[in-house]
């Protein structure tokens, strides 16, 4: 179940001012970053619940404050899991297919440990792109930023399975630590028993 607070606590906003600084490849002043979060309400989950759902129409716009998220497809016989990616603490999330077309979402948004987000609703954040051309940057860079990342993954996640899992074990060693093995194998494409057995030959 979804537990929906009000406005962020005085340490979470400070926390949500270094995220959204550090967001973007753009700046963005303190009274936007200020505005944007007045305009959100704090979203805690339970591991395993989502904020988007697969063939939902979710146009709203989060960052996740704490946690770790995932974004996954059903593929093949539609009960093959495929984890496209994991957001840590500061990645916007947003289905693109709701936000700009109006269209069911094709992925599913998922807490994989307990995580907050921040939720600011469509028509309020496309006000501010509106109003704010500083603000309209800022998501511009961040598009940029996830658009850098996704090309790094297919630099990261290459090799065996092995390599593949040691490449994660190194570079974001708190998806190993709070996010279950199934997801993990979902992500690599490989059984849970599998990354078992590599877990054992690794450790």
């Amino acid at each position: 179940m979804q537990i929906k607070g009000n406005a962020a606590t005085p340490a979470l906003r400070e926390k949500l001012r270094f995220l959204i600084k550090n967001e973007s490849s753009y700046p963005i002043s303190e009274n936007l970053i200020e505005r944007l979060i007045d305009m959100g309400t704090i979203i805690c989950l339970h591991s395993g619940e989502p904020i988007v759902s697969a063939g939902d129409v979710a146009p709203d716009f989060y960052i996740l404050t704490d946690g770790i998220m995932r974004c996954y497809h059903l593929e093949g016989d539609a009960e093959t899991e495929r984890t496209s990616y994991f957001a840590l603490p500061g990645t916007v999330c947003i289905s693109y297919h709701s936000y700009l077309r109006g269209e069911p979402s094709p992925n599913t948004y998922e807490a994989c440990c307990p995580s907050s987000l921040l939720k600011v609703c469509k028509t309020d954040f496309s006000s501010l792109i509106s109003l704010s051309p500083e603000f309209a940057r800022w998501c511009l860079g961040n598009v940029q930023n996830q658009m850098y990342f996704f090309e790094m993954k297919s630099r990261v996640v290459q090799g065996s399975a092995k390599e593949r899992y040691e490449a994660i074990l190194k570079k974001r060693p708190e998806i190993i630590q709070k996010v279950p093995l199934r997801i993990i194998a979902s992500y690599l494409g490989i059984t849970p028993q599998y990354l078992s057995k590599l877990r054992r030959s690794i450790h």
